[in-house]
């Protein structure tokens, strides 16, 4: 019987970084013991996914009863004209009129390496979860078509195609950050660093996947490396800042 194909590293290749990664964790939980109780929750949007007709909105919720620890939501959706960021499939001509729609989410748990003082967590921290995303690609590319014609016989034309590629992806990454609040409001930004591994099926109407140009495009499968920027504000810290009604004498 022949092998099936592996879809992920050897183990040996992981161990020490997830090794790295528990104790990590282990110690940031650990020195989160017997802090004060918090409650918060956060909205964050990712501008750079733009780019690629992507909108993440993130929500944060903080865990009342361990501060330093929190639960990310990451719904995701996609519209418009496809993204090139890696530069690769411009210099293919035959594509034309690339258009993406999709959606996605993405769930991930946070430690933070201290309490925050401020309205929601703010600090140096660590994260990790799966994503799971969907895209449907299309395109146009000139190739003959058959029509029908006089007398409902059939021939052959050629011009633009409408042709689509459907892509399921999946994979998990672990993030390194920092978050820290912008005077002097409730806005902050939310800087992070990670990698990650992901696993893509492509189901095309041409032969091939045509979204696998590099490590930042739809179709992509293997080790990526993200790293971006979050703009968010604390929803706690708003409703802290509305006018209280005067008590009733």
């Amino acid at each position: 019987m022949a092998a099936l194909p592996q879809i992920c590293p050897p183990a040996p290749r992981w161990r020490g970084f997830w090794l790295a990664v528990a104790l990590l964790a282990f110690s940031l939980q650990a020195g989160g013991q017997n802090l004060p109780s918090l409650n918060s929750l956060s909205l964050k949007f990712a501008p750079q996914h733009a780019v690629m007709s992507g909108y993440w909105l993130e929500i944060e919720h903080q865990r009342a009863s361990h501060p330093q620890q929190s639960f990310t939501l990451t719904p995701q959706l996609y519209s418009g004209p496809a993204g090139h960021p890696d530069g690769l499939r411009k210099v293919n001509p035959l594509n034309e009129d690339e258009s993406v729609r999709g959606f996605g989410v993405q769930v991930q748990h946070r430690l933070y390496e201290m309490p925050s003082k401020a309205s929601f967590p703010a600090g140096f921290y660590v994260s990790y979860g799966p994503h799971l995303q969907y895209f449907q690609m299309a395109f146009h590319r000139n190739s003959w078509r058959e029509i029908q014609g006089p007398g409902d016989l059939p021939y052959y034309e050629y011009g633009p195609v409408r042709f689509t590629e459907k892509i399921v992806r999946y994979g998990a990454s672990v993030q390194l950050g920092y978050q820290a609040p912008l005077p002097p409001g409730p806005v902050f930004l939310d800087i992070y660093v990670g990698m990650g591994w992901r696993h893509s099926n492509s189901n095309s109407d041409i032969e091939g996947s045509q979204y696998r140009s590099g490590s930042s495009d739809y179709g992509h499968r293997g080790f990526y490396f993200p790293a971006g920027v979050k703009v968010g504000f604390a929803l706690s810290a708003l409703s802290a800042l509305r006018p209280r009604t005067p008590a009733a004498m």
